[in-house]
């Protein structure tokens, strides 16, 4: 029998709970009457147990089988496995034993009666794509590339013990994921950068004062990659509240909150600083979680100077009242 064939022969057709073992080994005479030794090498278990048990759920987890057999009980330690129509054909680490079981079946097979096979886990639910699955959607290994070889250093910082195998290329593919140096949305962020303002056709020009000016005039207001927030308490009202009504609210009755600004060295030397309250063109932000995100459209009644900045779309203080 071929391994084909094997696999075509559903164990279930030999009566319900039937186990088939694949074994190979040398034959002998005109019968091909077969030789020790005898290497065990796959299982095909159907998802029915002989006592009516539904096993399919166990068979998709199972790592090791544990079964009886003339010589002692054998434990086979799974490597791969195949779902066909009715039971699963697992390939095992070999197994080598030099006798098989006496008794014949009707076909002339060597049989096993009544032997218990033991599930290491016997696990009935999908574990894989549960809940419980502490490692789903973990990477277990890197990619491979094989436009790339694994230098082996090991023995020898200068020259690698696998030198002729990279000179005839067939050296061990290395661990690289090549989309790493390919995808634009990778590839903008570690290496070639991103820009929040446009510099147009003057960044070709070398000038650094004409091209500083060119960014600060195109740029979004309080959107650089890193700006300097100081905080202090408001309370927040809709833009079309009426100002004196926002001021003569009791502090104990607003909903006071942290607001921040983004607060720019101001003033000439030996006296610049940074303001600690905003001011016009200024843009608040409030902070939700770890994230901040600007005011757009809002009145906010700053309580330490009892005003009210209203503030645009883009949350930059338009008014201080």
């Amino acid at each position: 029998m071929t391994l084909q064939d094997f696999l075509s022969t559903p164990p279930q057709s030999y009566g319900q709970g039937n186990m088939n073992l694949l074994y190979s080994s040398s034959i002998s005479g005109s019968g091909s009457t077969p030789v020790a030794p005898f290497h065990i090498q796959g299982l095909a278990i159907p998802f029915t147990s002989v006592n009516g048990v539904n096993v399919a759920a166990a068979l998709k987890e199972v790592e090791t089988f544990r079964f009886d057999y003339p010589t002692g009980q054998l434990s086979a330690k799974i490597t791969g496995r195949q779902q066909k129509s009715g039971f699963y054909y697992f390939t095992m680490e070999e197994i080598v034993v030099n006798s098989l079981p006496s008794a014949l079946n009707f076909s002339g097979d060597p049989i096993i009666d009544d032997t218990p096979a033991v599930f290491v886990p016997y696990v009935t639910l999908n574990f894989n794509n549960s809940a419980y699955n502490p490692l789903a959607n973990n990477s277990e290994g890197s990619k491979k590339t094989p436009t790339q070889q694994k230098i082996d250093r090991t023995t020898s910082q200068f020259n690698p013990t696998n030198l002729t195998a990279i000179i005839l290329g067939s050296a061990t593919d290395a661990e690289m994921q090549e989309c790493s140096y390919t995808k634009t949305g990778i590839i903008n962020g570690k290496y070639n950068g991103s820009k929040t303002t446009a510099a147009g056709q003057i960044s070709r020009q070398y000038h650094k004062q004409q091209f500083t000016t060119s960014v600060n005039n195109q740029a979004i207001a309080a959107n650089e990659p890193a700006i300097n927030l100081v905080t202090f308490k408001a309370s927040l009202h809709a833009s079309d509240a009426n100002t004196t009504t926002i001021k003569d609210i009791l502090n104990a009755d607003r909903d006071i909150v942290d607001v921040l600004f983004n607060s720019q060295l101001s003033g000439s030397h030996p006296n610049k600083l940074f303001p600690s309250f905003a001011k016009v063109a200024d843009t608040i932000f409030s902070i939700e979680g770890n994230r901040t995100f600007k005011l757009t459209n809002n009145k906010i009644y700053s309580i330490d100077t009892d005003e009210v900045l209203t503030t645009n779309n883009l949350g930059a203080v338009t008014l201080v009242e």
